[in-house]
């Protein structure tokens, strides 16, 4: 498989797939109480990124930029993060030798995971690959996906000391399960 050199964030998400008003919810603190708000959308984007790390894809519109040293054999770029964000306002550019190759020229595996790239055979260099991974804003991710979120801010904010006022230091057993059951890998 041809990973990338580096992967590196361009663009972070311009909303989350959780809503403070559904974090708090889960928190049972009623909406008109205010004092907690940034708090807990800092406990969010902690799970977000927390999740994205351990499933190995992305949540919600994140752009990203991969690099390889020279163009792998095969010509199939792997790109890491899935899913494969595409459409009129989520841009695939690829370069190589500091040339950008035409979409046209390009073949897209976007349901692959992760989606595939297979670049024409006539180029040589470096190749870098500006894309985005994850679902738009406002989209929803899969049920126990978002559950498992819901459950990491809770406990996260619930546990916010240095030691766990109930002596839970650990998420739930429930946070793995919800997880495992939608790792893309299949492995755990």
């Amino acid at each position: 498989m041809s990973k990338p050199d580096t992967v590196r964030v361009i663009s972070t998400p311009s909303a989350e797939p959780v809503t403070l008003s559904e974090a708090k919810l889960q928190l049972a603190i009623n909406e008109a109480f205010t004092e907690f708000d940034t708090l807990i959308a800092d406990k969010i984007a902690a799970g977000r990124r927390y999740i994205e790390k351990r499933l190995g894809q992305t949540l919600v519109a994140t752009e990203y930029r991969a690099t390889w040293a020279e163009v792998p054999a095969g010509r199939v770029l792997h790109l890491p993060n899935p899913p494969l964000l595409t459409g009129s306002v989520y841009d695939l550019v690829v370069t190589v030798g500091g040339e950008e190759v035409d979409a046209g020229d390009l073949e897209v595996d976007e349901d692959a995971m992760p989606a595939k790239v297979t670049i024409p055979a006539n180029v040589s260099g470096k190749v870098v690959v500006t894309y985005w991974g994850g679902v738009e804003p406002g989209d929803p991710i899969e049920p126990n996906v978002k559950a498992a979120l819901l459950m990491f801010v809770e406990h996260t904010f619930k546990n916010r000391g240095i030691v766990a006022e109930d002596g839970s230091v650990e998420l739930p057993q429930a946070f793995d399960a919800l997880l495992a059951s939608s790792s893309h890998s299949g492995a755990w």
